[in-house]
């Protein structure tokens, strides 16, 4: 296997570990998926291994940002009217 192969197995792993369908990742490599249903199967085992079963796309977090942010409700840097410095 010459290193352009390994390359493209490489991105393919890549890929597949991110999600992408297998029919995809074979359209976009140029590997047949024959190919690529062993790599599926590895990384599907390994999900299964690590998470229980349970996918970390199941959870639909999405990222929550807290600047300044107590948790009874005050802030202290905000001056009463709302406005800032600056206005």
């Amino acid at each position: 296997m010459n290193n352009t192969d390994k390359a493209k197995l490489d991105a393919a792993r890549r890929m597949l570990k991110g999600k992408i369908a297998i029919e995809e990742v074979s359209m976009m490599i140029g590997l047949p998926v024959e190919k690529l249903k062993p790599i599926k199967d590895e990384i599907d085992e390994e999900v299964r291994r690590v998470y229980g079963n349970v996918d970390a796309y199941d959870f639909g977090t999405e990222p929550i940002l807290f600047e300044d942010f107590d948790d009874i409700g005050l802030d202290e840097d905000l001056p009463e009217n709302g406005q800032t410095e600056e206005e």
